[in-house]
C-alpha cells in the first residue's frame, strides 16, 4: 500500500476514534465540510477586519467633523477665508444645525459600535450596503447629517430632515458691508442680489432693496440703479428711491471746503496778531501792520499754526533775524507749535530740502533765546550738508511766551479724503452737505488707512461741544484700518461721557459700524432716502 494511503487511512482511523457512533463513510463528507468551513471562516475573519477598518475611517472623519463645528461655535475662524466668513448672523443662526448635526453623529457612531453581525437582514446577507436591515440607513442618515451643514446639499429622497432655516436678511447687510469696506465691490452686489432672487425668502426685504440702491449710489453706477429701481417697484408695488451719486456729493463737498476761506483765528491773551492755519507770504505782510501799530510789547499767537509755505520762509527768517538783532520785546503764544512746524520741516540727512528751513529753524530759536536747542540743531545742519555750523549769537531782544490760548475749534486745512472717478450727475441741495457748525462735523469721500488727520479734524471741529454729531451724507466708503481708528476715537469720546452721532450714513456704511463695533459707543443713524 502506498505510503499517502497509508497516512489517509490511519487519519481517517483517528477520525472514527475521536466519533465511533458516526459512519465509516461519513468521515469523509465531515472532512469535506470542514474544510468548507475553514474557507468559510477565512472569508468571515477577513470581512470582519475590513469592517473594522472602515468604521475607523469614518470615526476619525465624524470626529474631524466635530472638531470643526466645536471650532465654529467658539467663534474659530479659518484665516486663510474670505471676508465673506465674517458673519456674525449666519454664525449665531446655525447654533441650531450644529447641534443637530453633533446628536447625528453620535447616533451613528452608536451604530456603529454594535456588532456588525447584528444588523444581519432575514435573508442572512450583511447589511454592508446600507441597503437592507437596520444599518442600512446609515448611509441615508449620514448624507442627511451633512445635507444640515452644507449650503447647497439636499437629504435623499424619502428622508425626513429638518426644516430649513430661513435666510436672515440682515445678516446678507452685514456681510456685503464688510465685502464693501473690503474694495470687493463685485461680491457686494452678488451678496444683495442672492438675497432678492425672486425665490429667495428676503426678497421683498425693504432694507435689503435699500442697501442695493446705497450700493449703486456709492459705485455711481446709474444704470444699474434705475433697473434695480424697476423691479423694486413691480415686486414691491412702492415707489423708488431717488438717484443721488454719492461720489458726486462727496466732490461737492471737497470744492465747498476748498472754497471756503479759513477765518483769521482770535488773538489769544490780548496777542496783537495769529497766525493762520497755513502761514502765506501775503499774512507776513499783515503781521508787519499789525506790529507797527501795536505797543512797545510785541505780542504774536502760533497757536493755529499747521504749516508754513515755501514762498513764506525766507521772509520769515529776514523777520526773526531783524527782531533777534533789535531791542524789542516779543511775546509769543504756542511758540511749541511753531517749533513742531520747523522741525517736521528739516529732516536730519534730508539734502533735497531747502536750507532756508534750517536757517528759519535756527533763527526761531534765536528769537525764543533756546541756546541749547540751537546748538543741537546747528550740529544736525553740519551733518546733513556737511558745513560748519553757524555760531550762537546772543540776541538783542527781550522774550517771553503768554499764556496757552483756551480751547477753540481749529479750521480743516485739508478735507481729508479722496474721490475718484467722474460723475456728471446733479445733486439736490438736501443731498450735499452743509458747513459745520460747532459741534457738528462730517466726514466725507473715501477714507483708508489710519486716517489721522481726519480724526484731529473732527476734534478741531467737535472740540468741546456737548452734542456731537457727525454727518455722513457725503461718506462713500471706509476701509478696516481707518473704522478701527474710527472707533478708537468714539470710544475715547464715550468713556469721557461725549457721545457720537452720525447721521445719514448709507445702509452698507451703517451695517459696517455695526459690524466693526462703533455702533455700541455711538449713534448711528441711516439716510431717510
Amino acid at each position: 500500500m502506498a505510503k499517502e494511503d497509508t497516512g489517509r487511512l490511519l487519519s481517517k482511523v483517528a477520525k472514527f476514534v475521536r466519533n465511533p457512533l458516526k459512519d465509516w463513510s461519513e468521515l469523509d463528507a465531515e472532512e469535506s465540510s470542514q474544510l468548507e468551513n475553514g474557507y468559510s471562516r477565512e472569508m468571515l475573519k477577513e470581512m470582519i477586519e475590513r469592517r473594522q477598518r472602515n468604521d475607523f475611517v469614518r470615526r476619525r472623519e465624524f470626529d474631524m467633523l466635530r472638531k470643526l463645528r466645536q471650532r465654529e461655535a467658539a467663534g474659530g475662524r479659518d484665516p486663510a477665508a474670505t471676508p465673506s466668513s465674517f458673519n456674525i448672523s449666519s454664525t449665531s443662526g446655525k447654533t441650531e444645525g450644529r447641534a443637530l448635526t453633533l446628536k447625528k453623529i453620535a447616533e451613528i457612531e452608536e451604530q456603529m459600535s454594535q456588532q456588525w453581525w447584528k444588523n444581519r437582514g432575514a435573508g442572512g446577507e450583511a447589511a454592508d450596503d446600507g441597503k437592507a436591515g437596520p444599518g442600512g440607513d446609515m448611509a441615508a442618515q449620514h448624507a442627511r447629517a451633512y445635507a444640515d451643514t452644507v449650503p447647497g446639499v439636499s437629504p435623499p429622497q424619502g428622508a425626513a430632515g429638518p426644516a430649513a432655516v430661513p435666510s436672515v436678511s440682515d445678516g446678507s447687510i452685514e456681510e456685503a458691508a464688510i465685502r464693501f469696506a473690503h474694495g470687493d465691490d463685485a461680491g457686494t452686489e452678488a451678496i444683495l442680489l442672492q438675497a432678492l432672487a425672486p425665490e429667495a425668502s428676503g426678497a421683498d426685504h425693504d432694507d435689503t432693496w435699500r442697501a442695493l440702491f446705497d450700493f449703486y449710489r456709492a459705485t455711481g453706477d446709474n444704470e444699474k440703479f434705475s433697473a434695480a429701481a424697476v423691479r423694486y417697484a413691480q415686486r414691491t408695488k412702492r415707489a423708488s428711491p431717488e438717484w443721488i451719486s454719492l461720489r458726486a456729493v462727496a466732490r461737492h463737498a471737497q470744492v465747498v471746503a476748498a472754497a471756503t476761506p479759513a477765518p483769521e483765528p482770535p488773538p489769544a491773551g490780548g496777542a496783537d496778531w495769529a497766525s493762520p492755519p497755513v502761514l502765506k507770504r501775503e499774512n507776513l505782510l499783515a503781521l508787519t501792520r499789525a506790529l507797527a501799530a501795536a505797543g512797545p510789547s510785541w505780542k504774536l499767537d502760533w497757536s493755529a499754526i499747521d504749516a508754513i509755505e515755501a514762498d513764506a520762509a525766507g521772509p520769515l527768517r529776514a523777520l526773526f533775524n531783524h527782531w533777534a538783532d533789535s531791542p524789542v520785546q516779543l511775546r509769543f503764544a504756542g511758540a511749541d507749535r511753531l517749533l513742531i512746524v520747523l522741525t517736521e520741516a528739516t529732516p536730519v540727512n534730508e539734502r533735497r530740502v531747502d536750507a532756508a528751513w534750517w536757517q528759519l529753524h535756527m533763527a526761531a530759536l534765536r528769537v525764543m533765546h533756546r541756546a541749547d536747542e540751537f546748538e543741537l540743531l546747528a550740529l544736525n545742519y553740519c551733518i546733513t550738508y556737511e558745513v560748519s555750523p553757524p555760531p550762537w549769537e546772543d540776541p538783542k531782544g527781550d522774550f517771553g511766551e503768554l499764556e496757552p490760548p483756551p480751547a477753540t475749534p481749529r479750521p480743516s486745512v485739508s478735507s481729508g479724503f479722496s474721490v475718484s472717478g467722474h460723475d456728471d450727475e446733479l445733486i439736490g441741495a438736501d443731498a450735499a452737505p452743509t458747513a459745520a457748525a460747532a459741534g457738528h462735523g462730517s466726514l466725507a469721500g473715501e477714507l483708508t488707512g489710519e486716517s489721522l488727520a481726519t480724526w484731529e479734524r473732527l476734534d478741531a471741529e467737535l472740540a468741546d461741544a456737548q452734542g456731537l454729531s457727525i454727518s455722513c451724507a457725503a461718506l462713500v466708503r471706509i476701509d478696516f484700518q481707518a473704522a478701527g481708528s474710527l472707533l478708537n476715537w468714539v470710544t475715547a469720546r464715550d468713556a469721557r461721557g461725549q457721545r457720537v452721532a452720525f447721521v445719514d450714513a448709507h445702509r452698507l456704511i451703517a451695517a459696517f459700524f455695526g459690524v466693526i463695533g462703533i455702533a455700541d459707543h455711538a449713534e448711528v443713524g441711516i439716510r431717510a432716502n
